[in-house]
């Protein structure tokens, strides 16, 4: 089974989607952004002061300048999460935006679930209290904050189809027709995970620990650092703009916090 990215509109049929591709390969689970949320606590997530599960169900600030900080910790704790799971199991993720920081992570089938606005309308309806009008209109809102925030994160389009590898429509199809294209596409050698693509999957997991623990750490958060690591051998490089004055302190502040991770035998520091 590959590892699996669901994105939805204003649907909730990606829940049901994401447990039935799941009882079809018992090997896999559904992982939601609520839940990666919760366990970046380990990392420092509510330190970002975007913790909140509900904070993105609000417009994205409009001073991103001011920001910058904390939607960089963000960005760095929530992928460490997610790398988290991923390196652990095959995965179903049902949520908007994550396939957008796992770009380098091979072998994503990366999938979005849609349709027309008169399904959308009709099915919140049926959900909801919402009249026709009250219906269209919080579909627009869901539809705009998403796509603020992709390009406030990510500077993408959300809405660009090269983002995704499967556009699913549910004017067209059930859910189970849905399930069983995800599950057949899945299985092709494009999206099998391999031994090399193992590989990636581990240097990209304690690539990602590793920046998590150096941005969480007061003595070398805030610090501009290139890191190649070799998952295999234990050997981590970092690169970086060192201090004038000082630079051996910082040196040893990077080696310390890199060292004390994981899997990591040798740490290399430059400057």
């Amino acid at each position: 089974m590959a590892i699996i990215t669901l994105t939805r509109g204003s649907l909730s049929a990606t829940y049901k989607l994401a447990e039935m591709l799941c009882k079809q390969n018992p090997d896999c689970r559904t992982v939601a952004r609520e839940e990666i949320i919760k366990y970046a606590e380990k990392y420092g997530m509510e330190e970002t002061g975007m913790a909140d599960t509900g904070y993105m169900e609000v417009k994205p600030p409009q001073f991103w300048d001011r920001q910058a900080a904390q939607r960089r910790l963000y960005l760095i704790y929530f992928k460490a999460s997610l790398m988290d799971f991923i390196i652990k199991d095959n995965i179903v993720y049902h949520g908007h935006l994550a396939q957008f920081q796992l770009s380098d992570v091979p072998k994503i089938l990366r999938v979005r679930v849609d349709a027309s606005l008169d399904y959308r309308v009709q099915a919140l309806m049926s959900e909801s209290n919402y009249t026709q009008a009250e219906a269209q209109k919080h579909i627009f809102e869901i539809d705009s904050r998403r796509k603020d925030w992709a390009k406030f994160l990510y500077n993408v389009d959300f809405n660009d189809t090269l983002n995704y590898d499967i556009v699913l429509n549910m004017d067209k199809m059930s859910v189970e027709t849905m399930a069983d294209v995800i599950f057949r596409t899945a299985r092709s050698p494009e999206y099998t995970i391999d031994d090399e693509a193992r590989k990636v999957i581990r240097d990209v997991h304690l690539k990602s620990v590793i920046l998590a623990n150096l941005a969480r750490s007061p003595r070398t958060r805030g610090m501009e650092l290139m890191i190649q690591c070799d998952s295999d051998s234990g050997i981590v490089k970092a690169r970086g703009l060192g201090p004038i004055l000082g630079t051996e302190t910082w040196e040893n502040d990077i080696r310390e916090v890199i060292s004390s991770i994981d899997g990591v035998k040798e740490v290399d520091v430059c400057c």
